[in-house]
């Protein structure tokens, strides 16, 4: 039998050296397959190296500028960035929160072929000369294209690291002198000639055809592209990454035309061993926040799920975290891989994978083990067919927290005091109990989407630059409450408006968060602990009424008006109509008009009814350095029990 090389516990200076050019090496040619897959898009490739040399730049140096904050984005404009290059690397910070861009396997690989064991240890030593290694392959990889970046345009290295470039500054044998060929109908030639008149030196060389992508590549350059053309929302990048991680995490990083069946049965096979909830942020055992990996929820979620086998009674009894992806959820993951393979197979079939099955797969998922009430609902009923609403009492309970009726500052918004704040967290909930709208409908608004000078004011719901809308029924014409435009809507709006926002709500606008995420972390789920410690009076074993419910409630309300009191304007049509449902029948979809918004006025105000009273303060926007998404750093959410 072979005997394995022993390697050695430590890393060496001699060592470094190797490591480094390993490590350019792979970037720089990673690089350039990605820059002859598109040759038409120099400007593109151009831009893309810029930002990720200064982004391993900031990796090796100041990791801490990376955290995607509003003050680490003004330290990055301090340091001679452009506010489109400052946003462009706040992109990649969140981009990379989830999937380290210097992967713990290729350190590994570097360190096994010096002869170095990759412990811990050994891995964090060398990142950072990795990450300048990545640097150097792009600034390299703009050479290329025969477009070098300027000495004002990154940073310099400092010495301790600018000596491993230089030794790897001599021309690579496999590089190419001139910028990538260009095909003939993007050459801005005006005289027409045919490939047989030019000279033969002016001839583009041959490109033997380029490997298929690694599908991390191919969701970067599907992710940029479609988001680039609006296809895709900016929020997408959430879910692509996601479903691209899990994928990898049980295949690893595969070339896309190498994937086969199997690979996806491996990533379906991982969703029911993943806890519920993993990814999160936690201290080590230095003190710094690290991010749980998908390697370390599934050694988790598989000692959990032994727990849920041993005693399922004892472990609901006892709150052990669920295991297993939701079927919704599942194949919510499924369908984003399909729209990779999708996207290569529009712009090169002979790189996309072929045989492959989708539709089976998902037909295999399975939803996890019936845990609590968590998976009382068949499969075959609608998913929300059994959510709850939230009860008037408990609705009247949350707007008697101090964000409503006097709170102790910007950032103490749960602890009672005598300021009060208009902004996101001071409307957005007000809107949505009396409009039964979406929290997304609700809180990604733009200005321009209220219209105040009018008869019955009203709020176009549409789709706008900020997000999109559910479906297309979901967009329609809402009133605004008489109680709500007393509490100073109108004057807000024009404030914003004046202080030159785009979005109603800026401190709710995230580059990859969707506006109901921020809304739901910044404002309902503290608001509702406050208020309700022990859960509210709907709440079944660990479920709990949400933000979605809230509009439940109103959609029961006033179909229960209308069994009252039998008013029109309460009718099925009128009850749709307000909430964005598509009206029922050939008639209703076809030839139906939108409601106007004084049509629907008499629910809104009846559902405002439902409001306790709320003081009327002058009023008092945010100051404007917290007009943005962000908090100050290093501080936490006050929440005292009501």
């Amino acid at each position: 039998m072979e005997q394995l090389p022993v390697l050695r516990r430590t890393v060496k200076p001699e060592d470094l050296p190797k490591i480094y050019k390993r490590a350019f090496e792979r970037e720089l040619d990673r690089n350039i397959m990605a820059q002859l897959s598109e040759p038409g898009r120099v400007d593109d490739h151009r831009a893309f190296n810029a930002h990720y040399a200064r982004y391993f730049s900031l990796l090796a140096e100041k990791p801490h500028l990376l955290d995607g904050s509003i003050e680490s984005f003004e330290d990055l404009r301090l340091l001679g960035l452009s506010t489109a290059d400052a946003d462009a690397i706040s992109v990649l910070a969140h981009t990379h929160r989830h999937q380290p861009p210097v992967s713990a396997a290729y350190l590994a690989d570097d360190l096994r072929a010096v002869g170095v064991e990759p412990s811990h240890n050994n891995m964090k030593a060398t990142a950072r000369l990795t990450a300048t290694a990545y640097r150097e392959a792009n600034i390299a990889a703009c050479e290329e294209l025969g477009m070098p970046m300027n000495p004002g345009e990154i940073w310099p290295l400092p010495p301790h690291f600018q000596k491993y470039a230089d030794q790897i500054a001599e021309p690579r044998a496999h590089s190419v002198s001139a910028p990538l060929p260009v095909p003939e109908h993007f050459r801005p030639d005006p005289v027409m000639q045919s490939a047989e008149s030019m000279p033969v030196s002016s001839k583009p060389p041959e490109v033997s055809a380029p490997p298929s992508p690694l599908i991390s590549e191919l969701a970067q350059t599907a992710l940029a592209k479609r988001i680039e053309e609006g296809t895709w929302r900016r929020e997408r990048r959430r879910d692509i990454e996601a479903a691209v991680a899990l994928f990898i995490a049980a295949n690893g990083d595969v070339r896309i035309k190498e994937i086969t069946q199997t690979h996806l049965i491996a990533m379906k096979d991982l969703f029911l061993r993943l806890p519920r909830e993993y990814g999160r942020e936690r201290n080590d055992e230095n003190g710094n926040k690290v991010r749980e990996t998908i390697a370390e929820a599934l050694v988790r979620g598989d000692k959990l799920l032994a727990e849920w086998r041993r005693d399922p009674v004892a472990a609901d009894a006892n709150e052990i975290p669920y295991v297993g992806l939701s079927l919704v959820t599942q194949k919510k993951h499924l369908t984003w891989i399909s729209a990779l393979f999708t996207y290569i197979e529009g712009i090169a079939p002979a790189l996309a994978p072929t045989g492959l099955n989708f539709t089976a797969v998902r037909k295999a998922c399975a939803q996890p083990p019936h845990q609590g009430d968590r998976h009382s609902i068949k499969k075959s009923k609608k998913k929300n067919s059994n959510r709850l609403p939230w009860r008037p009492t408990d609705i009247s309970r949350l707007f008697q927290a101090p964000v409503w009726q006097g709170c102790r500052g910007l950032f103490d918004k749960l602890v009672e005091g005598d300021e009060i704040y208009h902004d996101g967290d001071y409307f957005a909930l007000p809107l949505i109990t009396t409009t039964k709208s979406r929290s997304n409908e609700i809180c990604g608004l733009a200005v321009d989407d209220i219209f105040l000078d009018c008869k019955t004011p009203f709020i176009w719901i549409r789709p706008n630059a900020l997000r999109d809308l559910k479906n297309d029924q979901s967009a329609r014409g809402v009133p605004i409450a008489s109680r709500i435009l007393e509490l100073g809507f109108g004057e807000y709006v024009e404030a914003i408006r004046m202080a030159g926002h785009k979005a109603l709500f800026p401190e709710y606008h995230h580059p990859t968060m969707k506006f109901e995420t921020v809304f739901r972390k910044n404002l309902f789920d503290p608001l509702r602990t406050y208020c309700f410690p022990n859960g509210t009076s709907r709440k079944r074993g660990r479920k709990d009424v949400d933000a979605q419910s809230i509009r439940t409630f109103g959609i029961d309300e006033t179909e229960a008006h209308y069994g009252r009191t039998w008013d029109p304007a309460f009718d099925e049509k009128h009850r749709r109509g307000l909430s964005g449902h598509e009206q029922k029948g050939t008639d209703g979809k076809i030839y139906e008009d939108d409601f106007e918004p004084h049509e629907l006025l008499p629910q809104v105000e009846f559902l405002a009814s439902f409001l306790p009273p709320i003081p009327k303060r002058p009023l008092n926007i945010r100051p404007p350095e917290y007009q943005r998404f962000g908090k100050p750093r290093g501080r936490k959410k006050k929440i005292l029990a009501a």
